[in-house]
């Protein structure tokens, strides 16, 4: 009778640990899945939405739009006017009338995954030139706006003298 009991009990915790382990394993996948799902539809996106012209003069900003972005408040933009959105989620619309022929232009876009801020030019939107987003950077930002920039326009700090602290020698 031991031999019997003792291969029951082998035979149950072998049943247990399979259980625990097939327990374990669904729960690490519901959690897994949760994450993609919080990440997918939670994470938060800033949307600048620019009515410049084109450095190279490909395009023209608009004289006059109202524009607006999943179903959020409209704004008003005029020719030059940069403005930002905050977003939650990857898929959204962004709805452009304009004021001069009053035409309504609305089209849907996803938000790469791992990007944080994207640019919409609007302009290129508008006559239809790819790509209208884009992602965004200061870095890309910067070094864009340095290379727009004539050596006439340059800013030199050797001109700035020091300034003179009283009484320190």
């Amino acid at each position: 009778m031991n031999g019997s009991t003792s291969e029951k009990n082998g035979q149950n915790a072998k049943n247990v640990k399979k259980h625990r382990l097939i327990i374990r394993a669904s729960l690490l996948v519901i959690y897994v899945f949760l994450i993609v799902v919080m990440i997918h539809s939670g994470r938060r996106h800033t949307i600048l939405i620019d009515n410049k012209d084109a450095h190279d003069g490909s395009y023209i900003g608009i004289d006059g739009m109202e524009v607006s972005i999943d179903n959020q408040e409209p704004l008003e933009y005029y020719r030059g006017d940069r403005d930002k959105a905050v977003v939650q989620g990857q898929k959204h619309t962004i709805k452009v009338e304009l004021f001069d022929d009053g035409r309504k232009i609305e089209k849907t876009f996803a938000v790469p995954l791992w990007t944080d801020m994207v640019i919409i030019f609007v302009p290129k939107l508008v006559n239809g030139i790819e790509p209208w987003l884009e992602p965004f950077t200061v870095a890309e930002q910067l070094e864009e706006s340095q290379e727009s920039i004539s050596p006439d326009e340059e800013m030199s700090f050797q001109s700035i003298g020091s300034p003179q602290l009283e009484g320190v020698e």
